[in-house]
């Protein structure tokens, strides 16, 4: 009965962020020569479509296995294609939810336990874990491609903007990352602190909300995603393997841009591709499922102020792109989720 309660929100909330991404994409093609961009996709290069899939797929399978480095650190009775199958489950719930980045690691989580009989709280932390390594990944990529703009004078990108923003998101990653290796006892007395200060807004409210947010309650929950996340990351050289498969997946994003745009003829610079790819993940920020409609939006845009290119062709290619990198992905992720409900219910059985 609870269940069906909370059926009708989930529901509207989809509906509302599809008719967002539906109107956001319906906007980018009014203000298009529609006949132009389709002749634009039908005159690509199919060695370059072939190749925007191959490389879209191939970042998939590259970070998958930076999931399974880590959750095998953690528990290495696991089987590497079972994690992979459920990294593709929680992939799609990203693509498929409004805001889904930030329920994708619980659902991978989920899925991976329900699978493998395994606690939801021992695969939680080793899957946050390497989400949180191909994310760091990320923005190191994007500085690359930005440091790779200022030093190419052909790219037309340079000014001490830039260098700023490079800046900016290394101090952020270095920050990070010595706050995660090695003040991780510190993050966990900011969250029982921030957690005993939601408490004291809530107890007057909802007896229930202040039960589940009580620091004496959310202390050992902390203490036990901790414990899980030093057994995955406390083991360097897997580290190193999960960093650079992080790293390697981005690159190879890049690449599944930087072919989508070259089949329709749109030359950009790889070190722009390499900024983009992983900055365009901004639009998942929007209330849309897989930032869909916003990521289309963005990339035309800049694409069409940086490169001078035609708007149709920019977005030709950054549709091709995005049919590569969403659309598949997300067949192929739902796919997943469905081999995996099957077997789990056979298991249930």
């Amino acid at each position: 009965m609870a269940t069906t309660r909370h059926r009708p929100p989930l529901g509207r909330r989809q509906l509302a962020g599809t008719a967002l991404a539906l109107a956001l994409i319906g906007l980018l093609l009014l203000g298009l020569d529609t006949a132009a961009v389709a002749t634009a996709i039908a005159g690509s290069d199919p060695t370059l479509v072939a190749g925007t899939v191959v490389t879209a797929l191939a970042a998939q399978l590259v970070w998958s296995l930076t999931t399974v480095t880590l959750l095998t650190a953690a528990d290495s009775g696991l089987p590497p294609y079972r994690v992979q199958l459920g990294y593709l489950s929680g992939t799609f719930g990203k693509q498929i939810l409004p805001l889904g980045t930030v329920s994708g690691t619980a659902i991978m989580a989920y899925v991976i336990a329900e699978d493998l009989d395994r606690q939801f709280r021992d695969v939680f932390a080793p899957v946050a874990a390497s989400e949180l390594l191909i994310f760091g990944s990320s923005l190191g990529v994007a500085v690359l491609g930005l440091v790779g703009l200022v030093a190419d004078p052909r790219a037309g990108v340079g000014g001490p903007m830039v260098l700023a923003l490079a800046a900016g998101v290394t101090l952020v990653l270095v920050v990070g990352v010595a706050l995660v290796a090695y003040r991780r006892a510190v993050l966990g007395r900011a969250v029982v602190g921030v957690a005993g200060a939601v408490h004291g807004l809530v107890a007057p409210v909802s007896e229930r909300l202040a039960r589940h947010t009580h620091p004496d309650s959310v202390a050992p929950h902390v203490d036990s995603f901790l414990a899980g996340f030093g057994a995955a990351t406390g083991d360097e050289r897997r580290i190193a393997v999960g960093a650079s498969l992080a790293v390697l997946g981005w690159l190879t994003l890049s690449l599944a841009l930087y072919s989508g745009l070259a089949a329709v003829g749109v030359t950009v610079p790889f070190a722009l591709a390499l900024f983009l790819a992983p900055a365009s993940g901004l639009a998942t920020l929007l209330p849309t499922p897989g930032g869909l409609g916003g990521s289309e939006v963005g990339l035309t845009a800049v694409l069409t102020l940086l490169t001078g290119a035609g708007a149709e062709q920019a977005a030709a290619g950054v549709l091709l792109y995005r049919l590569a990198t969403y659309w598949l992905v997300l067949s192929i992720g739902g796919l997943a989720t469905a081999y995996l409900s099957a077997s789990i219910w056979r298991v249930l059985e």
